[in-house]
């Protein structure tokens, strides 16, 4: 039985250290595609033309800081994971 546990616990690290590597990665490039959707959506705004540059600077923005900042990029995953499990 403890060797079980031993390697699981083994497997789960070796998930963990994959994840962890590559969260602020993913998290940065879902941001990236919300700013290309955001441009794409500028093209067709005809309403309030002075706020659509804030619709690829945000996004853009957000990217480039969960690319930098890991903890930042976790707790961005974390919420849309319950967003779209909740």
């Amino acid at each position: 039985m403890v060797e079980i546990q031993k390697t699981v616990d083994t497997w789960f690290g070796k998930i963990q250290k994959g994840l962890i590597g590559k969260i602020e990665h993913f998290v940065a490039s879902l941001f990236f595609l919300i700013a290309i959707g955001a441009f794409l959506g500028i093209a067709m705004v005809h309403y309030w033309p002075h706020m659509a540059f804030l619709a690829i600077l945000i996004p853009a923005a957000v990217g480039a800081l969960a690319y930098v900042n890991r903890a930042f990029a976790i707790a961005v995953f974390v919420i849309f994971i319950l967003l779209i499990f909740l």
